[in-house]
């Protein structure tokens, strides 16, 4: 009996929960998205905060591109948080030729939650926006997510707004896996989330702050992995409205390598974990009841990782002691990849709107639920025993794996024939005007190769990137975004890199699509009452029990739409007029200094000036560390 309810589990979960989120981003498209975005009523002076850990390769050309946003007031703070590079000298100059840019250089290494806490201080707006420093912000990014805070209509109540991120190195398989995933299976979350009130996690790599609700909510936690999942339940707790804003949009590089792609990912997952383990307290409070749902959706998630290894293990060992089992569960595989199939179509048409370029790398999706999905079961059970130990230091972090170095030096490799030695010296791409096209594109494969920073930095980023804005009369993005134009973007993997993958992948859509070819025909047949030709395992009892399966699912989609509409309905009527927040005065430098007992000459330097370096530390030792200590 246990086992028979495992494998319910295993089997339905992600199937309804796949049809939870489809039908749920639908309901926010219709509602919400489709109007159009929320008039801009004000335009508040925002602070940017770009923490950077050994980032001095990448920092010339976001930084040329952010100082061209479509806001008019604004500025960028840049906050090297212990690095090991010229990350600190990257950003005194960009200090020096930028008005709207400053700069923090922490010598010690504390996380980017400690160095988001020095940008906070730093910081001249009531409203923050997080980036990462490899991402580029889409010209409108700001306006759309500044309107939620400023609109008459509850924009008092909001704390935070994440964007929509978007991947930018999508020449690996790992890369267009993970485009196929923020805008399939991330944005139509977020979507849903929305829809039933509460979101699970900001992205921290585009992220707009109200520094009035952060100050209330007790600021980021440092000694947790994923400072982002931690605040936006702080956040909810304290009754502060988190919204997502799909027209923020966010070019960031991704892991192509499964070892940077696991790092990650298991940082996720123990952020997860640690954030059921430390928030559980809201079930003592009736008024936090809206947050149940995406906490038993992070229990229930954990809980099916754990439930399909076990399941998996018990039919291995079954099939070795001769009982033929794995029939049945190859059949209800066919099953959920059709069920992740029709969530990536949907998702396609969502997201098409704001990157054409997704529809491109659409048949890469046949490997998400082939193998991607399991990668992420065993990083999610890797990272129990992490997330469960007490964690008394602060969060550091190490330098990230950026696509684009791995992407460059394969490239590099085929041009020289197959050493990866750098030339001694690099010419710049500036100095090189008469040069042909593809010589330019050789070369600057080179610079990024290398990790060499180029005068302008032209020789990492075509000038043409700044496109003129759209008509603000259409609700598109303001950069219309052809990848081909960024030279570090357009690189493949190597030949046989390249082979092996399309070959699995063309076998791969064989499979599904004869699966699927021999149950349209064979469902036919047999409601015409002809018979159904058999083979392996294609019979007339999976047929049977796929026509069971769509009968199921249909009732289970009519009861979500049901209780998706019901539940937003509820939250509107609740929740959606009622003023329970006024427009709170900004907080004052002066609030900020009592706050982290800052001495006059450390806040005098954090607030006015340009470049500061900052030695040891200032924020309090037990400042935004969560875990209570037991009373002696």
């Amino acid at each position: 009996m246990p086992l028979r309810i495992m494998e319910q589990f295993v089997f339905w979960y992600p199937a309804v929960m796949a049809m939870l989120w489809v039908f749920g981003a639908l309901l926010f498209y219709f509602s919400n998205e489709r109007k159009g975005a929320l008039p801009l009523e004000k335009m508040p002076f925002v602070s940017i905060l770009m923490p950077a850990h050994n980032e001095s390769s990448i920092l010339y050309p976001v930084i040329e591109q952010m100082v061209e946003l479509n806001y008019p007031n604004y500025e960028i703070i840049i906050i090297n948080d212990g690095s090991s590079d010229d990350t600190a000298e990257v950003i005194r100059n960009l200090t020096a030729r930028y008005p709207i840019v400053r700069g923090i250089d922490l010598k010690p290494n504390c996380g980017k939650a400690n160095a988001l806490y020095l940008g906070l201080i730093a910081s001249k707006g009531e409203i923050l926006v997080g980036v990462d420093a490899d991402s580029y912000l889409d010209k409108n990014a700001i306006r759309y997510l500044v309107s939620h805070f400023v609109n008459e209509n509850n924009g008092e109540r909001v704390g935070a707004v994440t964007g929509n991120p978007r991947v930018r190195n999508r020449g690996s398989l790992l890369g267009k896996l993970q485009l196929c995933e923020y805008a399939s299976i991330i944005s139509l979350i977020k979507r849903t989330q929305r829809v039933l009130g509460k979101v699970m996690t900001v992205s921290g790599v585009c992220v707009a702050y109200r520094k009035r609700a952060l100050l209330d909510c007790g600021f980021w936690d440092r000694d947790m992995m994923t400072e982002d999942i931690a605040v936006t339940w702080k956040l909810e707790k304290k009754f502060w409205d988190v919204r997502y804003e799909p027209r923020a949009l966010c070019w960031m590089l991704v892991p192509e390598t499964v070892k940077g792609l696991w790092r990650q990912r298991k940082r996720w997952s123990e952020g997860g974990l640690e954030v059921i383990f430390r928030h559980w307290d809201i079930f003592k409070s009736w008024r936090r009841r809206r947050m149940t749902p995406i906490y038993f959706e992070q229990v229930l998630s954990f809980m099916w990782s754990v439930c399909w290894l076990i399941f998996t293990i018990i039919l291995i060992c079954m099939e070795i002691a001769g009982k033929t089992v794995f029939t049945d569960y190859i059949w209800k595989s066919q099953f959920l990849s059709f069920i992740c199939l029709f969530q990536f179509i949907v998702a396609m048409f969502l997201e098409s709107k704001y990157d054409r370029d997704v529809l491109k790398n659409a048949w890469s999706v046949i490997w998400y639920p082939l193998f991607y999905w399991y990668i992420n079961v065993f990083i999610a059970l890797a990272a129990v025993v992490r997330a469960i130990l007490p964690n008394k230091k602060l969060a550091t972090w190490k330098s990230p794996d950026r696509g684009i170095t791995q992407l460059a030096k394969e490239a590099q490799i085929a041009e020289n024939g197959g050493t990866d030695e750098i030339p001694e010296e690099v010419p710049d791409a500036n100095e090189n005007k008469e040069l042909t096209e593809e010589e330019l594109r050789i070369l600057r494969l080179q610079q990024a190769a290398s990790g060499l920073t180029v005068g302008d930095n032209e020789g990492l980023i075509d000038p043409s990137f700044s496109i003129p804005l759209i008509d603000g009369s259409e609700d598109r993005p303001a950069i219309d975004y052809k990848i081909e134009r960024h030279i570090e973007y357009e690189n493949k993997q190597v030949l046989w890199k390249r082979v092996i993958e399309v070959i699995l992948t063309v076998i791969s859509w064989i499979y599904i699509v004869v699966y699927w070819l021999f149950m349209v025909q064979g469902m036919f047949l047999d409601y015409i009452g002809r018979p159904v030709k058999e083979f392996w395992v294609y019979t007339i009892d999976s047929i049977h029990q796929t026509e069971e399966y769509f009968s199921i699912m249909s009732i289970v989609i009519l009861l979500e739409v049901l209780l998706l509409i019901l539940w937003k309905e509820y939250n509107y009527r609740l929740y959606g007029k009622r003023k329970r927040r006024h427009f709170k005065p900004d907080v004052t430098a002066e609030e900020l200094d009592r706050i982290f007992e800052l001495d006059e000459e450390m806040s005098r330097k954090l607030h006015n000036d340009k470049f500061i370096v900052v030695p040891v530390n200032p924020i309090p030792e037990g400042m935004g560390q969560g875990r209570k200590k037991k009373k002696k």
